[in-house]
């Protein structure tokens, strides 16, 4: 069997076991050294898999995902989340489905510090759909709502996402997190225009009631914590001060001064660094896994030959950005949006440089529609997470409840597509 033919098949098997339920970096390390077993031998593909994990597991550049992710965690943990729902309520108060853009403001600003669409989700749903409940919310509002507003955490920076991205591509982090941004604020503001049309379907229930007298002042306020750390990650990374690792360093030290501030204790702290540890072992053995797949992909050339193809056949470039495009929202109803990318993000990329496109856009455009297939009906992920942090709501009413933010973000897809300036402006690329 030539390399080719084993690359290709490699692809089938680890999608199979996939679907399967196999976890997603045991299936690429299982995939990747039997592969490259097949092509080179059994010695070879056991040094891989001792270099594979070694070099991920020591290198320096991979050292701000356990960073980021205790940001996030430390912010949970202090009880800021709620914080940030609070105010938002009071900023959106009046508005209708004010409570479902309130929502979608917390999963923003959360965003911000978070960095993954799942934790987000997961986070302002435990917090927001009780009080829709109190309000008798229709639950196709509520529950499209929060799913939507979940994604954000994969866009808006700093993005653990992103961050992989141009790791893996040798990107600037700094580039890709700017031009996260606008995507992100575009994100954010066409699911507050799809919650003020659908509320005039979907009622709303009792919207009169606010959840405590706070003034616009006071909910500003609750905003600081969040825009300090916000600012001193982003602001020290653009201002040359930090390096993206630094950076994450100095965020994740202040976001623990704040929960200490805020009142964690010992308890909160081990759950949070238990957490971190928890997921930065998940995303490091995903790593490890696309690092021994990667050589059954150089080694087969598969890239190479689907480069060819696309000469042969004579597709347009934008014809294989629609192929990959698809390839991703049918991968996002059943796979982790970090797994995703690192698995796909080896073969497509050489596709991508060859089509002539810009390799920040590509990244954008990558994780949009990584989010869009996290809310695609019938198994987008975000979808089982908020069923599972809101058990009373009803898979049903979660499906169709999310249709019309999956409608706002195939416009924000096409608007990116059609102006790549809206990625790329901040970058001066």
């Amino acid at each position: 069997m030539d390399f080719q033919t084993i690359g290709l098949a490699s692809i089938g098997v680890l999608l199979g076991l996939v679907l399967l339920g196999c976890p997603v970096g045991i299936a690429m390390i299982l995939v990747g050294f039997g592969g490259f077993a097949m092509m080179i031998g059994i010695g070879p593909a056991l040094s891989v898999l001792e270099t594979a994990a070694w070099e991920t597991a020591t290198n320096f550049g991979f050292t701000i995902v356990p960073l980021f992710m205790l940001m996030g965690n430390a912010i949970s943990e202090s009880g800021m989340a709620r914080d940030l729902f609070r105010a938002s309520e009071r900023l959106t108060r009046g508005w209708s489905g004010g409570i479902a853009a309130a929502g979608v403001t917390a999963s923003a600003a959360f965003s911000t510090i978070s960095g993954s669409s799942l934790a987000t989700a997961a986070t302002i749903t435990r917090i927001a759909y009780p009080e829709m409940q109190r309000r008798h919310y229709d639950p196709r509002l509520a529950a499209g709502s929060l799913a939507a507003g979940g994604t954000l955490g994969i866009m808006i920076p700093p993005s653990i996402a992103l961050l992989l991205y141009a790791l893996i591509t040798q990107q600037s982090v700094g580039e890709m997190f700017l031009a996260g941004i606008l995507p992100g604020l575009l994100a954010y503001t066409l699911y507050i225009v799809t919650i003020l049309i659908i509320s005039r379907f979907w009622r709303p229930g009792d919207e009169a009631a606010p959840m405590e007298e706070t003034t616009r002042l006071e909910a500003l306020r609750l905003f600081l914590p969040v825009g300090a750390l916000f600012g001193l990650v982003m602001g020290g990374l653009y201002g040359g001060f930090f390096s993206p690792t630094e950076a994450g360093g100095a965020g994740a030290l202040l976001a623990l001064i704040f929960a200490a501030w805020r009142g964690m204790r010992w308890a909160g702290l081990l759950r949070a660094l238990k957490n971190t540890v928890a997921a930065t072992a998940g995303i490091f053995l995903i790593l490890i896994g696309a690092e021994v797949y990667g050589f059954v992909i150089s080694t087969s050339q598969i890239s190479f030959e689907i480069v060819a193809y696309m000469r042969e056949a004579g597709l347009e470039p934008w014809q294989v950005l629609a192929i990959i495009l698809a390839v991703y929202i049918v991968l996002g109803c059943f796979m982790e949006s970090l797994a995703m990318i690192l698995l796909t993000i080896p073969i497509f990329f050489p596709v991508i440089i060859e089509a002539g496109y810009d390799p920040v856009w590509f990244g954008i455009i990558a994780v949009v529609t990584v989010e869009l297939g996290l809310i695609t009906p019938p198994v987008g992920m975000n979808l089982f997470m908020v069923k599972s942090s809101a058990p009373s709501l009803n898979q049903k009413s979660i499906m169709i409840g999310v249709l019309p933010f999956v409608l706002s973000d195939v416009i924000r897809l096409g608007l990116l597509i059609a102006f790549p300036a809206i990625a790329l402006v901040l970058t001066g690329r």
